[in-house]
């Protein structure tokens, strides 16, 4: 799994208004509540995307087949998927994911790394559990559920528990925080989205333009940027293109400035009429350059 929005949902808990990240509750019919999010495709002609967990509820969305959905929790029968930054349930045996279906409470999967000299995997979540086997430094292994402690991998062909902060994920982060600093930044700055744009404002909740949004957001972690979309041109390091861009990454445009989310969606103070929201196509105009701050 290469992309960061397969592996989006930790405890990062977001405003439901937005596009949804957070850890999500088990509920009725085995839902499987896993950390790391995956990507589904619709491998039926066409797929509801429902309110809740009913034939009879309220459809948020109709996809045909070949459409892609962000998976945010397995089960037996309802999962939770993110589409469109709108969030609902359908019939998990109706999107195919790398592990099979959302049905497959291991859909959630992703590679990581062993960062510690030595690692125990056991059969349990406790230290008391008996080791099943011992990995080394660099070993890859495929984490099924992220975790503040403990979590759930399968290594040389075995599966079992161990420290997930022991091991980095492929995109960033370790299996106890699966986000990369840039995706912790699109996190917080998912939260003020449907607030309004206000010319030279910096709050962001009582008003920002698309610079004062973003430097503000990125106060909030230690970095300060200037309050000028021509400025920020020069902060951080250059990305190469679009394709290269991660979560995180500022896109400039001529007069302007976005967050890049990652998917080629953008979240930015748009216009006095839209506020702070989410654009689906970053190339929406002409990209003068994209920066990086957090390397």
């Amino acid at each position: 799994m290469s992309n960061t929005y397969k592996r989006l949902g930790t405890s990062l808990a977001i405003s439901a208004l937005v596009l949804n990240f957070a850890v999500l509750p088990a509920a009725g019919n085995n839902i499987a509540t896993v950390d790391a999010s995956t990507i589904g495709t619709v491998n039926s002609s066409i797929l509801n995307i429902r309110t809740r967990k009913s034939t009879s509820a309220k459809r948020i969305a109709v996809l045909k087949k070949g459409k892609k959905v962000e998976v945010l929790s397995t089960g037996k029968k309802w999962v939770k998927v993110s589409v469109n930054g709108k969030v609902g349930y359908t019939q998990g045996r109706y999107l195919t994911t790398e592990s099979g279906t959302a049905t497959d409470p291991d859909a959630n999967a992703v590679s990581g790394t062993v960062s510690a000299s030595k690692l125990v995997i056991r059969a349990g979540k406790s230290k008391s559990s008996s080791a099943l086997t011992k990995v080394t430094k660099g070993t890859k292994l495929t984490v099924l559920t992220t975790g503040s402690k403990w979590v759930k991998v399968t290594a040389n062909g075995v599966t079992g528990y161990t420290k997930g902060k022991k091991i980095a994920l492929e995109d960033g982060g370790t299996a106890t925080n699966p986000y990369s600093k840039g995706e912790e930044v699109v996190n917080f700055a998912l939260q003020f989205v449907g607030n309004p744009y206000r010319w030279g404002g910096t709050s962001l909740t009582n008003g920002a333009d698309c610079s004062g949004y973003i430097m503000s957001v990125y106060r909030h972690f230690g970095k300060s940027l200037p309050h000028s979309s021509s400025a920020m041109r020069s902060c951080g390091t250059k990305v190469s293109s679009l394709s290269a861009a991660k979560p995180g990454d500022i896109i400039c445009y001529n007069g302007h400035v976005a967050l890049y989310m990652g998917n080629n969606k953008i979240v930015h103070a748009s216009n006095p009429k839209d506020g702070i929201k989410i654009s689906s196509n970053a190339a929406y105009r002409s990209i003068v350059t994209i920066r990086r701050i957090f390397n």
